[in-house]
């Protein structure tokens, strides 16, 4: 009965087998093919004798393979096995034909061998073993001899005929015996051959359960671990592209107070031009204003030290927080010191007309710097929480300059008073043009440093990138590890 399994040998199959490639692999090499055939006996006289048999190889090939496929077809077993390739009987008798025919070639070298050994495997594809092998081959023995037992008696009477038929009827069961025998013998060899190879199965498939079992702990600990720090990469990636966006808005903001800071430069540089306009037309009567320029004075050495503590927040906070200070007390100052200038402008009637008109423009001046100074403090409240010490400075110096300020009203009832309060003013001015310009060079300073962190951010994210890469790619090493470790079991 055929088998239901699907062919074992296609043309494919066939056309996959390299018989110099199998004697190379199995060692058949010219000193191993001299050493078997002498091993054997097969010698010179041995193949010429052969060579001369090649016109009985014709003649009995066709009849003799047809006997050997009719004793195959009569087994289950071996119908079996030629069910397992694509070729017909018709075909396979062909090729058992070629064979025995082969055999009076005289010549039995590595091609000959090259393609006895690509038969073997074929034969083991189809899962032909050697007691069938062996077995069959007791049917070409049979016809060989009865063969050579009819050329030898042919013309040599019934006597020989009669004793070369007991030799060959005595011979065979012999031969059949032995051929029995070696079936006998390679199972043998196969099963010892099988049962090493099972060990050695079994040796390594016991290494691959402990290499397993002692890599899976390390495996999984490792791959946690990986997980994890992708995980917390990605956390600080997060955070890292937060705080570059901060920075950002921040060095925006810085950008936007630089403008304002130098918008109001501007402005001073104008108003310290008027300033000194109307301190020469105020000449006269400078004599008159002694004791107002000594409280003016004290004006200004408190407003000095207002200036050295921003300075020191300056310096300490590394912000711009100490100069919106300055801007703010001078912007209040000025303004004081303008509505006072118009107070005492209209006190002087006409002679204090110039005066007032100066006193307008520094009213405006200082409305102007406290809008920038408002605009300024909006960014500072939000980068600066440490102020207080500084805000105590400042009521400190409004105190002082309160003082200051009743004592130039009282000044203020003559002209020299105006024209003290009229330099003090060029003085303030003067001191907003300096803090401005400090203010500047702090600002600049703050965008320096926000630029300096903002690119070190970035840095910070394209190292977190690289990590987060590397952990991705480890954590896919140790799948494809686990992956491999698995394999061996």
């Amino acid at each position: 009965m055929v088998a239901d399994k699907p062919p074992a040998v296609t043309d494919d199959v066939r056309r996959g087998v390299d018989g110099a490639a199998l004697a190379d692999r199995i060692g058949l090499d010219d000193d191993e093919i001299a050493w078997r055939k002498a091993f054997t006996g097969l010698d010179d006289d041995d193949e010429t004798a052969l060579a001369d048999e090649a016109d009985l190889f014709d003649r009995i090939a066709d009849d003799l393979v047809d006997d050997f496929y009719d004793h195959l077809q009569r087994h289950d077993r071996t119908v079996d096995i030629m069910g397992r390739s694509t070729k017909a009987v018709d075909q396979l008798k062909r090729t058992q034909t070629q064979y025995l025919r082969g055999l009076g070639r005289g010549e039995y070298d590595r091609d000959y061998v090259e393609g006895r050994a690509r038969i073997g495997k074929l034969h083991d594809f189809l899962d032909l073993g050697p007691e069938v092998y062996l077995g069959a081959y007791t049917r070409y023995y049979e016809g060989l001899l009865d063969a050579l037992a009819e050329d030898v008696t042919a013309d040599r009477g019934d006597e020989a005929a009669a004793a070369v038929d007991e030799l060959v009827s005595r011979f065979l069961p012999m031969l059949k015996l032995l051929t029995f025998d070696q079936q006998v013998a390679m199972d043998t060899y196969i099963d010892s051959y099988a049962q090493r190879l099972q060990e050695e199965i079994d040796r390594r498939q016991e290494l691959a359960d402990a290499v397993t079992e002692d890599v899976e702990a390390p495996l999984s600990s490792l791959e946690t671990t990986s997980r994890d720090v992708a995980e917390r990469t990605d956390d600080m990636r997060a955070a890292t592209d937060e705080q570059v966006d901060r920075m950002t808005d921040v060095s925006r903001e810085i950008s936007s107070v630089s403008a304002s800071i130098e918008e109001v430069a501007a402005t001073a540089d104008d108003v310290r031009q008027t300033s000194e306009d109307a301190e020469a037309l105020a000449q006269q009567g400078e004599a008159a204003a002694d004791d107002a320029l000594d409280t003016m004075t004290e004006i200004d050495e408190a407003t000095d030290g207002v200036a050295a503590d921003v300075e020191q927040l300056r310096e300490r906070a590394a912000d711009v927080e100490s100069v919106t200070g300055v801007i703010d007390d001078i912007a209040e100052q000025t303004n004081l010191l303008a509505l006072n200038a118009s107070i005492e402008a209209a006190r002087a009637g006409e002679a204090g007309d110039g005066f007032a008109v100066v006193a307008d423009e520094v009213k405006a001046l200082a409305e102007e710097s406290r809008e920038q100074s408002t605009r300024v403090e909006e960014l500072v409240e939000r980068m600066q929480e440490d102020t207080e010490e500084t805000v105590d400075q400042l009521d400190e110096v409004s105190q002082r300059i309160g003082e200051g300020v009743e004592r130039v009203e009282e000044a203020m009832e003559t002209l020299q008073d105006i024209t003290d309060a009229v330099e003090d003013a060029a003085t303030g001015v003067q001191e907003v043009s300096s803090a401005t310009d400090d203010q500047a060079v702090s600002a600049e300073e703050v965008a320096g440093m926000v630029d300096q962190v903002d690119d070190r951010a970035r840095e910070i994210a394209d190292a977190l990138d690289d990590i987060a890469d590397a952990t991705d790619d480890q954590v896919q090493t140790v799948e494809e590890v686990r992956e491999t470790v698995s394999k061996l079991s």
